[in-house]
Formats: structure tokens, sequence, C-alpha cells
């Protein structure tokens, strides 16, 4: 059974908003770079899950707050 050709993406189209964990992992990942040289990629995503879930409610609100002006972009 032949594959349906895949649609084209539009060049132009706007970009979908980042999450809150995605702004958060922006923020976090070249810290633990800085820190872990050696992670690897799978190991700095561990890592910033376990940052983000401890991290408290009123750290995230931060994160919530820029992800709501991503969106209104």
């Amino acid at each position: 059974m032949p594959r349906a050709p895949k649609s084209q993406k539009d060049p132009n189209a706007p970009k979908r908003p980042l999450s809150t964990f995605f702004l958060f992992s922006q923020d976090e990942r070249p810290k633990i770079k800085k820190e872990n040289p050696s992670l690897s990629v799978s190991d700095i995503a561990k890592v910033i899950g376990e940052r983000w879930r401890a991290i408290g409610d009123d750290k995230k609100r931060h994160y919530e707050e820029r992800a709501r002006q991503e969106k209104e972009r």
C-alpha cells in the first residue's frame, strides 16, 4: 500500500508559542551544560525534568506568565 504524500508546511506560518516547560528548559539547559559538560542530551533532559518537578508554584508562575505573553504574540 503506497504512502500518502506528506503535506508541505507553510514556511511563513507563525510558530507555535512555547509551553511553560519549554521556556524553563531554555533557561536551565545552558546552566546544566555548564555544570556538567559531559552529560548526554537525554541526561540533560532528565535533569531538567527533575528540576521542573522540584521548583515551587511561585517559580512556575513566572514561566506561566512568560508562556501567556508568548501566546499573545
